[in-house]
């Protein structure tokens, strides 16, 4: 990758844009912008980040500010975002005490806590809203969700099953933690008995796990197709606000066990870099890669991870053919019946070639792009 920018102009605008986040959470007056800042990039590159609500709080105090169009585009992005988490908070509410009502455990994971760290928790925003539950509560809960008017979107695949309700909400109902093929999937098997219990039927993780399990989650994230500079900062809060209140022993065992120590560290760093120090003279091969992913990553970053180090003919087999935990996880009819296995193949890659040219053909770049 990269050591670089293609230019020194687009290194300043994005170092500005990460300024005006970190000067909107710390609260500090933003630096006024110089000759070759151009606020329609930062403006683009903030809302690739899900950040241009948050970097608005800081905007708003220049003295020079964006152009008056361009002014007010942002501000309703800033609006829009209080709106987005008053209904986000209002329908969670509603969410979870129908599953109150129905005797249903459940553990809000993700988004929710995470707001709690910022000046206010419209500064975070939040594409959809998580939900644990147990695997027996799946299809009681999903039938809760419905009766509040939401569609699905997702049902019975991977580790989570997906609505959505116009304009913002998405929930995620979650069995599991994680994925069942990914390699935490035994440490977070049994989660919820191991949970704090808050009240009859709300479970939550300790702060600790908690904050563990924003590591684990990052790091899915930026092992698979990358993740954006928002990522970084959550971590960044959660180092300054929540670590110094917690069993610093036994968090650091814990990403110890999970081998999560070096990444950690690797990813504070570049948070205290880019929060604490404001230092953006120069910009690492890591530091790229997480402001390219944008805030969801990238085919090309997820397809380049996946083959690593695999021969061409591997990588083929590999994508082909993915592991039975894999499959299991987003063929339910695998996890049913397991000898319908070789006709999920079958049906997967026939159902690719209809509704995935895109990804294939970019899937089909980055291999022809590693026999240069």
């Amino acid at each position: 990758m990269e050591a670089q920018f293609s230019t020194d102009r687009k290194k300043k605008n994005i170092g500005y844009m990460i300024s005006l986040v970190s000067a909107a959470v710390n609260g500090h007056q933003p630096v006024e912008p110089t000759d070759d800042i151009n606020f329609g990039i930062v403006y683009k590159f903030l809302k690739l980040h899900t950040l241009a609500n948050t970097a608005f709080y800081a905007v708003e105090k220049l003295e020079h500010k964006p152009e008056t169009e361009l002014f007010k585009k942002w501000r309703d992005e800033r609006n829009m975002g209080v709106h987005k988490n008053m209904i986000q908070t209002l329908e969670f509410a509603a969410f979870t005490d129908a599953l109150k009502q129905n005797k249903i455990e459940y553990m809000p994971i993700k988004g929710f806590p995470l707001c709690e760290l910022y000046p206010k928790p419209d500064y975070r925003m939040m594409s959809d809203v998580d939900v644990v539950v147990r695997e027996k509560d799946m299809k009681k809960g999903g039938e809760i969700i419905l009766g509040l008017g939401y569609t699905p979107v997702m049902v019975g695949s991977i580790h989570h099953d997906e609505y959505n309700k116009p304009p913002f909400m998405i929930i995620e109902l979650h069995h599991d933690m994680v994925a069942r093929d990914s390699r935490f999937f035994k440490y977070y098997e049994g989660i919820m008995d191991r949970a704090e219990k808050v009240g009859d039927y709300e479970r939550k993780l300790s702060d600790e796990d908690f904050f563990i399990f924003v590591l684990v989650h990052l790091n899915k994230h930026f092992e698979d197709s990358g993740t954006g500079i928002r990522s970084l900062l959550d971590l960044h809060l959660l180092n300054e606000k929540s670590l110094p209140k917690l069993d610093r022993e036994y968090v650091f065992s814990e990403l110890e066990k999970l081998g999560l120590t070096e990444f950690y560290e690797k990813m504070t760093a570049i948070g205290r870099k880019w929060f604490s120090d404001e230092d953006y003279s120069d910009f690492s091969d890591d530091e790229i890669y997480i402001i390219r992913s944008t805030a969801f990553g990238l085919d090309e970053y997820e397809y380049k991870n996946r083959k690593g180090d695999l021969s061409e003919a591997a990588f083929l087999k590999k994508r082909l053919f993915p592991s039975y935990a894999w499959m299991k996880d987003h063929y339910p009819s695998v996890r049913r019946f397991p000898p319908v296995l070789p006709f999920a193949y079958v049906y997967r890659i026939f159902r690719g070639l209809i509704k995935n040219r895109k990804k294939i053909k970019t899937e089909i770049e980055v291999l022809n792009e590693d026999k240069k």
